[in-house]
């Protein structure tokens, strides 16, 4: 192994500026990460940073696989207004009847 190597870079570190619950979808700098276990304000935890997980969608979005999809207001979405960041792409279609998507975060 190279004598550089830190670590895999499956979790990162978050910092809890309000409470977080295990599941929570998180943004820490350019990347999201979806919390390993509630973090109370003021604590440190971690979050996974690959993967595919399950998050709250905007309803009306028909979402079709490899799609890419942006936070806004806590749910992901297809449309981004410029300023909307990337949290990944759908990793299974999500229809409008759906409130619910698969993402495979940070690609």
């Amino acid at each position: 192994m190279a004598k550089n190597f830190v670590e895999e870079g499956k979790t990162v570190a978050i910092v809890a500026s309000a409470a977080i619950s295990s599941g929570d979808l998180v943004q820490v700098g350019d990347v999201f990460a979806v919390a390993l276990t509630d973090i109370p304000q003021g604590e440190t935890g971690d979050g996974m940073t690959e993967g595919v997980f399950i998050l709250p969608k905007l309803k009306t979005d028909d979402m079709k696989t490899g799609k890419k999809v942006y936070l806004k207001s806590g749910k992901v979405q297809l449309t981004n207004s410029g300023s909307d960041p990337l949290v990944g792409v759908v990793w299974a279609d999500a229809g409008t009847s759906a409130e619910e998507v698969p993402v495979k975060l940070n690609v």
